[in-house]
């Protein structure tokens, strides 16, 4: 079974994710959508500490929390930070 689905026409975002953060993410990323103006972060998103990965996104879109493997254990305060000001 494969749980991966293919992003390349705005069509292809699930209904659910279309009009929101996650799906603003995947057209930012995938579609090359314009950027937007962000004055707050709307995402959370926890990465790979490698400075070889780069999102495309615009400033101020998503606090983004770098560990190695993108384990957030050990970064509770990181988090509740990120959470309570956003």
């Amino acid at each position: 079974m494969n749980r991966l689905a293919p992003v390349s026409d705005i069509d292809d975002i699930f209904p659910i994710y279309q009009n929101t953060p996650i799906g603003r993410l995947l057209e930012y990323h995938n579609l090359d959508r314009p950027d937007d103006k962000y004055d707050t972060a709307e995402l959370l998103i926890g990465m790979c500490m490698d400075h070889r990965k780069k999102l495309n996104i615009p400033d101020n879109f998503a606090y983004i929390i770098r560990s190695g493997g993108a384990n957030l254990r050990y970064s509770e305060f990181k988090i509740s930070y990120a959470i309570a000001i956003g």
